[in-house]
């Protein structure tokens, strides 16, 4: 459903979707969070097919997910979204995370730039106009992505090495392969007791087939801090995460 400034899609959690403790996976939500910012950008003409025509793509800056309770098998949840603000580099928007009976499971923030693929450098979006940007007066209560700053030495440290199935067709890695990544550290007996309440993640240098990265984490119990370093030093991606002990 859409009214232009935004768009809401439902979806059913199937059997085959669920995590080992039958819930909605944060990797799951972060993908329908991406396919529904998908749909709107398409709907206000400002998707892929539009923009690959400048060789322009969208990229996933930010994506923070704060969630109150993960949908169970055989429910219906619905993710609307909307812009909150725009400007020449890049467009912020949020999302409201529902269950079947109207019950507010969580919202999401993200940030999106205009990536110039022949370049590799952030395009503008001043090439388009305002009314391709339709700004909704909604409130999205939840902080905004916090800056990560570096781990210290002492880190946990894992090695992984990115495979076919990690990419996406620009092939790059894909944005819900670094959630898995980062996911996995923690064994199943950290999910029989603990969910992920908040998910921050920063986007900063796309990684490729075959590089061996380092993913680094910091957990204290009640949050962890995360990063994925690539072969040439360089911070790739930065997270934190919140628990929660069911």
């Amino acid at each position: 459903m859409s009214n232009t400034d935004t768009l809401s899609r439902t979806f059913f959690l199937t059997a085959g979707e669920s995590d080992a403790e039958g819930l909605m996976p944060p990797t799951l939500l972060a993908s329908r969070v991406i396919e529904v910012a998908t749909d709107h950008a398409n709907e206000l003409g400002i998707g892929y097919a539009t923009l690959i025509k400048r060789n322009i793509g969208w990229v996933l800056s930010r994506l923070s997910m704060e969630v109150y309770r993960y949908p169970r098998i055989n429910e219906t949840y619905t993710l609307k979204t909307w812009i909150e603000t725009y400007n020449r580099r890049f467009s912020e928007r949020n999302f409201v995370f529902t269950s079947g009976d109207g019950e507010v499971l969580g919202y999401m923030r993200t940030v999106w730039v205009p990536m110039d693929f022949a370049r590799r450098t952030v395009a503008e979006l001043s090439q388009f106009g305002v009314d391709s940007f339709p700004v909704a007066d909604i409130e999205c209560p939840m902080a905004k992505t916090p800056r990560i700053g570096a781990l210290p030495e002492d880190a946990d440290s894992e090695s992984y090495v990115f495979r076919y199935c990690d990419l996406d067709f620009n092939r790059h890695v894909n944005t819900v392969r670094y959630l898995d990544l980062i996911l996995n550290h923690w064994p199943l007996e950290h999910y029989d007791t603990h969910t992920a309440s908040r998910i921050d993640l920063l986007f900063h240098h796309e990684c490729h087939f075959g590089e061996a990265v380092e993913l680094r984490v910091c957990d204290d119990g009640d949050k962890a801090t995360c990063e994925i370093i690539r072969p040439d030093g360089m911070r790739a991606v930065a997270a934190a995460i919140e628990w929660k002990e069911l």
